[in-house]
C-alpha cells in the first residue's frame, strides 16, 4: 500500500464518519494553484513577504475548512492580502508546476520533495522554497487555528525583513 494519504480510502469512509465531501468541483478557486514557483520566488523576494502554500486534497473537509474558513477571509482582506504569496498545492495532483529552478514538475513531486504526506498542511517559504516557519499540519485546535496561522505569518514575515 502507498505510504502516502489514501484518499480512495478516505473518500469511501467520509460519509460513514460524518464528514462532508467536498468534490474538486466545488471547490473554491480563490487561492489560486502553484504553476509558477520560480515567479512567486521573485515577488517574494523582492517584496520581502513569505510564499503561504496550502498542501491539500481534493475531497479532504479539513483542507475546506482551512480553506474557506481561514486562508480565502484572509486572501481576500485587502490588508492582508499583500503579506503574502498564497497558492494552492495539491498533494496528488498532476496540476504541471515550475519549480524554483525553473524546472517544469507536478504538485505531487513538489509535495513528495517537501515531505507532504498529509494535508492540511500550511507552509511559509522563502524566495527559494526553503522553509521560514514551522508548517502548520492539520486542523491542530479549531478555536485557536487562526492565532497559530497568524503567529506562523508573522514568524515568516519577520525572519524575511531582517538581514541574513
Amino acid at each position: 500500500m502507498n505510504e502516502s494519504f489514501d484518499r480512495r480510502r478516505f473518500l469511501f469512509l467520509a460519509p460513514a464518519l460524518g464528514l462532508a465531501s467536498f468534490s474538486r468541483a466545488a471547490r473554491p478557486s480563490a487561492i489560486p494553484l502553484a504553476t509558477d514557483l520560480r515567479a512567486d520566488g521573485q515577488v517574494s523576494k523582492a517584496r520581502k513577504i513569505p510564499i503561504l502554500v496550502l498542501f491539500s486534497l481534493p475531497g479532504c473537509p479539513y483542507c475546506e475548512i482551512v480553506r474557506r474558513s481561514h486562508l480565502v477571509p484572509m486572501l481576500r482582506d485587502p490588508q492582508r492580502a499583500g503579506l503574502a504569496v498564497f497558492r494552492q498545492i495539491d498533494i496528488d495532483g498532476e496540476h504541471a508546476v515550475l519549480d524554483f529552478t525553473g524546472r517544469r514538475t507536478t504538485h505531487e513531486a513538489i509535495s513528495r520533495a517537501h515531505g507532504m504526506r498529509s494535508a492540511p498542511v500550511v507552509a511559509f517559504w522563502d524566495g527559494e522554497g526553503k522553509p521560514v516557519a514551522e508548517n502548520l499540519a492539520g486542523m491542530l485546535l479549531p478555536d485557536f487555528y487562526s492565532a497559530y496561522l497568524e503567529s506562523a505569518l508573522e514568524t515568516a514575515r519577520a525572519r524575511l525583513a531582517s538581514p541574513r
